[in-house]
């Protein structure tokens, strides 16, 4: 078996039940993998819901969506709805599900992705339901109400920083560390406010991938060099990004 990543240290704050595969994947490419979660996602009652008439479109903004909004809609009868996700990743979640995907992006994700799709078109006067959590970007709303579409939106879920610090071990900070992955800005914002001086220096000792521009902007900005972005937000992606990083530096 091929483990070009053999004994590189790893850093992943991806929340806990969320990095199962991603560890997976880069200990079969022989890294050490160093988990600590530097968001929490929690489950909230929406604050509104779907009743009445059934929209025209539901928009899922991340696999979460998907895991803590599907008990709120009432699928059942709106089976004339197009279901529209924000990545392959949620697109992947709903059809786990069983549910019918119209339209997604086959790489990368996120707003201006979607936007992008022909396939993804609300008209005037369609009713947009976002299924999404709480906070977070408006950058998705913003467009589709230049669409002139009757928008909705609601909250399943929050992220919530973890009462608890990065707790680095001695023998992890006695080496230095090829890698971080962060795949949020909040999470990246976590990760700075979890971490002792001496670890924050540790962490940043090493490459930065994450999964947007902006984020990796927001690195840069906290002192990060050279973030890399990865192609999407799923396992494979970021996988393929720190393997073409560290390689390079090998070479």
């Amino acid at each position: 078996m091929s483990t070009p990543l053999r004994g590189r240290r790893i850093l992943v704050t991806r929340p806990a039940g969320q990095a199962d595969g991603l560890i997976r994947q880069l200990e079969a490419a022989g890294a050490l993998v160093l988990h600590r979660p530097t968001l929490a996602i929690v489950p909230c009652e929406p604050d509104s819901r779907v009743t009445g008439h059934c929209p025209d479109w539901l928009v899922f903004i991340s696999p979460n969506a998907v895991d803590y909004g599907l008990a709120h809609l009432p699928l059942a009868r709106c089976r004339s709805t197009k279901l529209a996700a924000v990545g392959p990743g949620t697109a992947a979640r709903l059809r786990h599900a069983g549910l019918p995907v119209t339209v997604a992006p086959v790489a990368g994700g996120g707003a201006d992705a979607l936007l992008a799709e022909p396939a993804f078109d609300p008209g005037p006067g369609e009713t947009v339901v976002i299924v999404r959590g709480k906070e977070g970007r408006r950058r998705l709303q913003s467009a589709l109400l230049t669409r002139d579409v009757e928008l909705r939106e609601m909250a399943v879920y929050e992220r919530i920083k973890p009462d608890n610090t990065l707790a680095i071990p001695q023998e992890w900070q006695a080496r230095r560390l090829d890698c971080t992955i962060v795949t949020s800005q909040t999470g990246l914002a976590h990760l700075l406010g979890m971490a002792e001086p001496g670890a924050i220096e540790w962490v940043r000792q090493g490459r930065l991938v994450t999964v947007s521009d902006r984020i990796a902007q927001a690195a840069t900005a906290a002192g990060f060099d050279r973030p890399l972005v990865a192609g999407g937000a799923d396992d494979d992606a970021i996988t393929r990004t720190v393997r073409a990083a560290l390689q390079r530096e090998n070479q």
